[in-house]
């Protein structure tokens, strides 16, 4: 399952940053710091112990070295995190106009992704966005009132942030928005207010984050459980108010059917009379069973023959597009039919009867869906949800289990006899780095040495 709740704690004094982070998943990181200082920071309020780095405004001859480790034919990403360093805004670096000029003349034709909280997006930099051409624009918003950005971010730049959504779509850069649902803080209408403005503006897509938080949280940060439905609900009755495509991160599926939640204005989705809450059935021909599934299979063709259902009525329509681009379909992510295919492969590699799968309390139920549609064989695989006893708080994501989670869910499965013990165990991948260790540097191998069973992770 996709992680969307990345909390972390800092390191009390900076460390240098391994050289393989950077470039990985063709990001560029630059800096740490941030003019901004919001209540849902993925960076404060956390357990100590976790491994990642914080880093100064990078000097211009480390980022031209780090050039060399980014592919060309993938969008480069600035200011989103996508490693264990601390991904700060990235119009604080003084040397950006430099930064974004270097990329440019080294990849004239690459795709730049950018991830702003906008207090710092004036005409300016717009005009410097606009004439390096093939730039999208991330920004997290999070409220369209200048009360709503102080209360949420601590944001002087309130009035700047909220003209940046304007000043974007005045230039012509696309841009995506987002929001961290906190209507506990803000109120619903200012979470309404907020996706509508982006809407108005001519945003992409508009992601909604659930918010997250750990044990160590400030009370006013906490919410009942029944929260994340909340808003899932009301989230559900905006959809019908805006034409964007409009999602919620992580998006509490209850199946696996292809259903369509959005579909981008003037896409060839668009284009071919697609819209939201459309069921995919087959993609030329081929049966799909799963969001993933049906979006890589639609991504990787040319012009896709669709097999929809719309109010339970069939129907077919051509999407007119080239190999790799983008259909304009968005499509909450679920899981890959593939996924099933890695565990039944690690078994046979393993030449194991069985084994025990340990995943996130989130990827659980729709994980065992899978297994009911897609498990084929003999070989028995036993599924356990693993409780976040680290960060504890309402964290429940793959991404931010640690060696101390699957050890308590190892020790617990155990205890429940008689049952025969597993002769594999199998991990989330999304959980360790290439070396095999959490968030903590603690490794998977751990496990294997205190209960004897080979591990694997996928």
């Amino acid at each position: 399952m996709g992680e969307y709740l990345e909390i972390k704690s800092v390191p009390e004094a900076p460390e240098r940053v391994p050289r393989e982070m950077c470039g990985e998943g063709n990001t560029l990181p630059l800096t740490s710091g941030c003019n901004v200082h919001c209540v849902f920071c993925s960076h404060r309020n956390n357990p100590p112990g976790v491994q990642i780095y914080r880093i100064s405004p990078r000097p211009l001859e480390d980022i031209e070295v780090n050039l060399g480790a980014l592919d060309p034919a993938k969008p480069i990403i600035i200011g989103e995190s996508a490693t264990r360093i601390i991904e700060g805004e990235p119009f604080t670096h003084p040397a950006l106009v430099e930064i974004l000029q270097m990329i440019r003349g080294r990849f004239p034709r690459t795709p730049v992704q950018i991830t702003t909280n906008g207090s710092l997006l004036d005409q300016e930099k717009v005009k410097i966005l606009q004439n390096l051409g093939n730039v999208v624009v991330y920004l997290s918003l999070n409220s369209a009132s200048v009360r709503g950005r102080s209360v949420l971010m601590a944001d002087s730049r309130g009035l700047q942030a909220i003209q940046s959504a304007a000043l974007l779509r005045k230039h012509g850069i696309p841009f995506h928005g987002s929001v961290v649902a906190l209507p506990h803080l803000v109120g619903w209408r200012d979470l309404a207010g907020t996706i509508k403005y982006l809407s108005a503006c001519g945003a992409g897509t508009i992601r909604v984050f659930l918010p997250g938080f750990s044990s160590l949280a400030v009370p006013g940060i906490k919410f009942k459980p029944s929260h994340w439905k909340e808003i899932k609900v009301f989230i559900t009755g905006l959809r019908e108010k805006i034409s964007t495509p409009l999602t919620c991160e992580p998006p509490l599926l209850e199946g696996l059917e292809p259903e369509i939640a959005g579909v981008i204005a003037a896409s060839p989705a668009d284009l071919a009379g697609i819209r939201a809450g459309d069921i995919i059935e087959a993609v030329n021909g081929c049966g799909v069973h799963t969001r993933v599934q049906a979006f890589r299979k639609i991504t990787g063709t040319g012009p896709a023959r669709l097999e929809l259902r719309r109010k339970g009525h069939p129907f077919s329509v051509v999407v007119q597009k080239k190999p790799g681009q983008k259909s304009g379909l968005v499509l909450d992510y679920d899981l890959d039919p593939a996924l099933i295919d890695d565990l039944a492969r690690a078994l046979r590699r393993n030449r194991a009867g069985g084994a025990l799968a340990l995943t996130s309390e989130l990827a659980g139920p729709l994980l065992r869906l899978a297994l009911g549609c897609f498990w084929k064989g003999k070989r028995e695989l036993e599924l356990v949800a693993v409780k976040s006893l680290f960060f504890a708080g309402n964290i429940c994501v793959a991404g931010l289990l640690t060696v101390t989670d699957f050890t308590a869910a190892m020790v617990a499965f155990l205890e429940k006899k008689p049952r025969p013990e597993p002769p594999l165990v199998l991990l989330p991948g999304i959980a360790f780095d290439r070396r095999g260790r959490d968030l903590t540097g603690r490794s998977y191998l751990e496990l294997e040495e205190r209960f004897g069973f080979p591990c694997e992770v996928l």
